[in-house]
């Protein structure tokens, strides 16, 4: 299941934890980005690829992403090759506002689905 969070209050909490928030959050973020195409899957490797190589993880994570956002019909761009880009350049931050954005869309989406049911 994906837990809605407020990017901005996770950016905030990971400066003011020094960086340890951001650890917790990073592992949040790749469970649920792979759990969208296949719940049984933990994420390990995308988690250990974002905490030690973070452009390779989200690149994995998103491909995961979007591929479950398609086989259950949610509409979603898949932005791989931006993630990479954008974290080998520094700017891994925006990684994770637009990963967890996704995922809060994704979130809206199943909850509506579950709702009309």
């Amino acid at each position: 299941m994906i837990k809605a969070r407020n990017p901005l209050t996770a950016i905030l909490l990971t400066l003011v934890t020094c960086g340890i928030y951001g650890i917790y959050w990073a592992i949040m973020i790749a469970k649920e980005a792979v759990s969208v195409k296949d719940p049984a899957d933990g994420g390990l490797l995308e988690i250990v690829l974002m905490l030690f190589l973070p452009p390779v993880g989200f690149y994995l994570a998103e491909q995961k992403l979007a591929a479950g956002c398609a086989a259950k019909g949610i509409a979603h761009k898949d932005n791989a090759v931006l993630y990479l880009i954008l974290g080998f350049v520094g700017l891994s931050i925006v990684n994770f506002w637009m990963m967890q954005t996704d995922l809060n869309a994704v979130a809206a989406a199943e909850g509506a689905e579950s709702a009309e049911v």
